[in-house]
């Protein structure tokens, strides 16, 4: 299902094979609907005041050719899989107007924040592969906690930079 702002291109255009995950808010004020989101985020959300989250993972694996006492690594192979966790107000008709617009501007920037993590992921995606062509069968495994860990400092320099997103969040338009 794709996210739910639909006036402007989506933010997660040009991500394949995104998977989303939504739980249900409601609310008619600005000040209902953020509890509501609070009070029902899925557990483990950090990003943007705890209501939205992106889980990616990135699964590697290799083959280790042994000739005698030589091994060498061959067929580095990573895979991506990104979720995309994200509210979903199920009383859009009950709304006040200003919690309309409050909802409006808050998916909005949840979108647009998340999406920069699902873009991080996706065009690192192939890191552990460039830097698995030069490691031997007793670094391999280093080499692909060393690619985590640098996909993840990018991921929290997003988070410190974005100030988990508030920074995206549009104005609140009535």
């Amino acid at each position: 299902m794709p996210p739910a702002s639909a006036q402007a291109p989506s933010p997660f255009a040009g991500i394949p094979g995104l998977k989303f995950e939504y739980y249900d808010v409601e609310g008619r004020t600005s000040a209902e609907i953020y509890a509501s989101m609070r009070a029902r985020s899925p557990n483990g959300v950090t990003d943007v005041g705890g209501i939205a989250k992106t889980a990616w993972q990135i699964k590697v694996g290799w083959r280790e050719v042994r000739r005698g006492k030589q091994c060498e690594v061959s067929d580095p192979l990573a895979s991506l899989s990104i979720t995309i966790h994200l509210p979903r107000l199920i009383n859009q008709s009950e709304v006040s107007e200003e919690g309309l617009a409050f909802w409006r501007a808050a998916i909005a920037g949840l979108e647009i924040h998340e999406a920069g993590h699902a873009r991080i992921a996706w065009e690192h995606r192939h890191d552990f592969n460039r830097a698995a062509v030069n490691a031997g069968c007793k670094t391999i495994s280093k080499v692909a906690k060393a690619t985590q860990a640098r996909i993840d400092a990018i991921q929290n320099a997003y988070d410190r930079d974005t100030n988990h997103g508030i920074t995206q969040m549009p104005p609140i338009e009535r």
